[in-house]
Order: structure tokens, then C-alpha cells, then sequence
């Protein structure tokens, strides 16, 4: 029964993009279905328990049935003509060079172990136990999220004090809900395919772009970050929210450049499962918007475009809605007017700069982000090659250490959060990172070389 709904829910995402548009490559829809897919039943599985129903084999299934089958009939009444047709793989080999297969390779072996070593070990890190897979765990058990036993103040007095798991947006434990609800007896097969997933939908969509070497490239560089391919066989929502927030990004920076309405709403689709996962992805939905503005602004594209990145808000609106009705809030620890504290923007410029400039968390990927940087700074000033990336790189990270500044740290230290949570919350700038090296001019231009002169193009 699990692997038949697992099933399901990567058809409800695959078509649900099909639905969207059907230029997307069969590689993009197949990575992204997994993830979209569970963002869609998760949705629904909150609004059906805020309706009164139960978390139950017997509704999982049915309801994941309902969105599959819905799913397929608007894809097939939308787009009939086009569906059937791209459905069909393209066999064009004229790019295959030596250094692909070997990437491929590596990439292979390496997502095979790190695949396997969070399918084999149970739940262990801390943030999942005494959070996302213990309250996914209880949901399933008690077949009911809003009603939970360790959400009452008798059994925790503290589940409402600010930074309480009880405020978390919930789409990773009604995730893990989700399977233990169909027999499972550990969740890591949602981490699992999540991170699977998301490496096969980076390759699609870096290749749109970039020659297919420099998109394999730029997938193996970004799996390898120490840091974040740690994570990834791990229970908590670090990796499986940057996988959605940095490629909704790079949609939308994708958007920007051509205009293809089908990439601006697929890029806000995936910041809105990104904000369904964390509440500090809302500096990527920030983001996206400033730059659909400029486009606004410069007369590039019609004004109503900027209701689209809002549109993202969506599910944390809808929760905030749904948290208030039930009784599931947490004080609020955000900074609501703007001050001066010298001392603390000292402390945060400063965990910023030490995360940015650590290798051991994160690799090379910063530093030669940077040798690129200058490598391509002719290339941006005269064509603007990939200014929207740098300048959504630049915007999100300022964004989210303002956000840490206006935090009050009612529960922890500032420099606790910045060695912790921030430093988890940088895996969301590693694939952009190497999007932007890979996608260069003068990177490209050396690919380009490499699959000319060491492949079958001639």
C-alpha cells in the first residue's frame, strides 16, 4: 500500500506540472512530481482534518486518489494535443562526451549510499524527535493533527511559549503522518525520495539553460556539499525546503530573462512548497517578488504578474488561519518595528560572514561562486548574463539575516541560532550557487569546448 501511494502522489505532482504547461522536459516533471505532489495531499490532508475528518489509511488513500485523478482529468481536458507527445522521451545523443558518463557515474554511487543510509537508519536527530516525526508519528496514531494530546498546555505548559514546535508549518509532519497513517514503520522514505527527487529536477532544470555537462556538473557539485548531503538522509525540513526554494528562484530568474508565463507560476509553485515547509522560506517568496517588480516597473511585463509571487503565501496565510481556530499558536518572537541594536547586527554580519566562508560546511561552493563572479563580471556588466541569479542571491541572503536581526531570541542565543539554524538554512543558496557558476558565460563557454571536442557534436 505504501509504495501504491507513493505512487500516486508523484502522478498527482507529475500532471498537476503538466497542467501548468507541457514545455517542461519529461526529466523536470518526473523530479519535481515527487515533491510537488506531497506538497498538494499534505495541503489537503490539513483542510480535511480542520474539516473534522480523521488521519487514516482509508482517507490517505482516498484522498490521495481524489487529487491523482483530478490531477489527470484537467491535465488530459487542458492539454490533450501536447500531453501525449511530450510524454515520449527525446533520443537526441549528439551532446554524450565521456566526462557526462563519468559524472553520471559518480553521481550515482554517491546517492546510492547516501540513499541507503537513510533508508536503513531510523529517525535519530534531535529537531525530528522532539518535533516533525514524533508529531507525524501521534498524528497518525491519534488520527488527528489540530486535536493532538502533546499540543494541550497540561501535558507541555511550554508548547506555547515562542519558537514552540506547536507554530511549525506542517507540511513534513503531516508528511510523515501520511506514511505512518499507510503501516510504515519509520518516515525516512519521505526524506528519501524527497532528496532522489530533487537531484533528477535540478538536473532538468539546469539543463534548460546550460549544456547537458555542465547541468550534470553543476547536480554533482551541489549533491557532494558536505554539509547538506549529511542532512538530507536526516528527518528535518533543512534540505527538503531548500530544494524548493532555491530552484523556485531560479525559475523565476528564469522568467525574468524570456518571459514564459509557464516559468514564473511553476517558480511561485515551488516557493509556495517551500513556504509549506518553513516559515523563513518567506524571504525567497520576497524575493521572487522584488524581481517580478522590477520587471513591472521597467514596463517588461504587465503589472497584474506581481499576484502571482503573492499567490505563494497561500498555504502559510492558510495555516496561520487554521492555527488560529485551533488553538495551535505560539507566542510570537518577531520584532514588529524597526530599531538599532549595534551590537546584535555585529553578531549576525558576523555568523554571516564565518557561514559564508566555511568550507568545511559547505565546500567550494562559495568561494569559487565568487572566483565566478569576477571571472564573469565583463559578461554581466555588457549582456547581464545571469544578473537576475546574482542579484536573487544577493537579495535573499541580505533578506534573510535581516530577518534573523528582527528576531528576539526569547528561546535561545542569537549565536546558538546562527551556528545551528542559520547554518542549515544556507543549504537553500548551495544549488543556486552552482546554477549561477554552471550557467556562466565563461563556464559555459568551456563545456560547450569539452562536448564539441571530447563527444559526439560536431
Amino acid at each position: 500500500m505504501i509504495t501504491t501511494a507513493l505512487i500516486f502522489v508523484f502522478l498527482t505532482g507529475f500532471f498537476t506540472i503538466s497542467i501548468i504547461s507541457c514545455k517542461f522536459s519529461l526529466t523536470e516533471r518526473i523530479g519535481f512530481g515527487f515533491p510537488i505532489g506531497l506538497g498538494i495531499i499534505t495541503f489537503l490532508m490539513m483542510l480535511n482534518d480542520w474539516a473534522g475528518g480523521s488521519i487514516t489509511a482509508s482517507s490517505s488513500m482516498t484522498m490521495t486518489l481524489v487529487a491523482c485523478a483530478a490531477s489527470i482529468a484537467l491535465a488530459v481536458f487542458l492539454r490533450k494535443k501536447e500531453l501525449l507527445t511530450t510524454l515520449r522521451p527525446q533520443l537526441d545523443f549528439s551532446w554524450f562526451n565521456l566526462l557526462w558518463l563519468l559524472l553520471l557515474i559518480f553521481l550515482i554511487w554517491v546517492e546510492y549510499h547516501n540513499f541507503a543510509k537513510c533508508m536503513y537508519f531510523p529517525t535519530y536527530d534531535r529537531d525530528s524527535m522532539a518535533g516533525f516525526d514524533t508529531i507525524g508519528f501521534l498524528a497518525a496514531q491519534e488520527h488527528t493533527y489540530k486535536g493532538l494530546s502533546i499540543f494541550t498546555g497540561d501535558y507541555m505548559p511550554r508548547m506555547h511559549n515562542p519558537g514552540s514546535c506547536i507554530s511549525y508549518l506542517p507540511m513534513l509532519q503531516f508528511s510523515y503522518a501520511y506514511i505512518y497513517s499507510l503501516g510504515a514503520e519509520t518516515s525516512k522514505a519521505i526524506p528519501g525520495f524527497f532528496f532522489l527527487a530533487f537531484i533528477i529536477a535540478f538536473y532538468g532544470m539546469a539543463k534548460r539553460t546550460m549544456s547537458h555537462t555542465a547541468a550534470m556538473f553543476a547536480t554533482f557539485a551541489m549533491v557532494c556539499t558536505p554539509e547538506m548531503i549529511s542532512f538530507s538522509s536526516l528527518s528535518a525540513t533543512n534540505v527538503l525546503q531548500a530544494a524548493m526554494a532555491s530552484t523556485g528562484l531560479v525559475y523565476v530568474c528564469m522568467w525574468c530573462n524570456n518571459k514564459q508565463k509557464e516559468l514564473l507560476i511553476f517558480g511561485a509553485l515551488l516557493i509556495a512548497v517551500n513556504h509549506w515547509l518553513r516559515a523563513e522560506g518567506i524571504v525567497f517568496g520576497c524575493t521572487a517578488g522584488f524581481l517580478v517588480l522590477i520587471q513591472v516597473l521597467r514596463k517588461k511585463v504587465a503589472w497584474q504578474s506581481i499576484i502571482i509571487p503573492i499567490l505563494t503565501l497561500i498555504p502559510t496565510i492558510t495555516f496561520m488561519v487554521y492555527s488560529s481556530c485551533n488553538n495551535l499558536t505560539s507566542e510570537s518572537a518577531i520584532i514588529a518595528y524597526p530599531y538599532w541594536d549595534g551590537e546584535k547586527a555585529s553578531t549576525v554580519f558576523a555568523g554571516a560572514w564565518t557561514l559564508l566562508t566555511q568550507l568545511t560546511f559547505y565546500g567550494w561552493a562559495f568561494l569559487i561562486l565568487l572566483i565566478a563572479i569576477i571571472a564573469n563580471l565583463y559578461y554581466t556588466i555588457k549582456e547581464r548574463d545571469n544578473l537576475n541569479v546574482l542579484l536573487a542571491l544577493i537579495l535573499s541572503i541580505t533578506l534573510y539575516y535581516i530577518v534573523l536581526y528582527q528576531v528576539d531570541y526569547k528561546w535561545d542565543s542569537i549565536n546558538n541560532v546562527l551556528a545551528y539554524s542559520a547554518k542549515r538554512f544556507m543549504f537553500c543558496y548551495i544549488p543556486v550557487a552552482w546554477y549561477y557558476i554552471c550557467n556562466c558565460k565563461v563556464v559555459q563557454l568551456g563545456f560547450n569546448w569539452i562536448e564539441k571536442t571530447c563527444g559526439t557534436k560536431k
